[in-house]
């Protein structure tokens, strides 16, 4: 997911404000500068969208076994942020259903008793 808003950021900061708009036909009213920055602004909200959603998830599994106690709240984290994640298009979404499958294997888990 963090790789996936990575190349999101990366693309909307170096590729997208490069790109030759001279044959795109536009609707009445608009120019090609206002489309340009107007997919920018999309791509790096998805972008910035991965990024977060997939540092919460690592972080939240993480703290799974850091802190098997309290299993079930990270559980819910990595659940709902690899679902909200798909705005970012989910780490080229093999990450957000990665993330949903963690998710409920953390929820359905339970520690060995010693």
């Amino acid at each position: 997911m963090i790789l996936g808003g990575l190349v999101f950021i990366g693309a909307a900061a170096f590729v997208l404000p490069h790109i030759n708009l001279g044959n795109m036909t536009v609707p009445q009213g608009f120019n090609t500068t206002d489309v340009r920055s107007l997919v920018t602004g999309v791509v790096t909200v998805m972008g910035a969208t991965g990024l977060v959603c997939g540092a919460i998830v690592l972080l939240s599994a993480t703290m799974v076994l850091a802190k098997v106690g309290q299993r079930r709240t990270w559980g819910i984290l990595v659940l709902v942020f690899s679902v909200l994640s798909f705005i970012g298009l989910g780490g080229f979404v093999v990450g957000a259903i990665m993330g949903i499958v963690g998710g409920i294997l953390i929820l359905r888990w339970k520690p060995p008793s010693l």
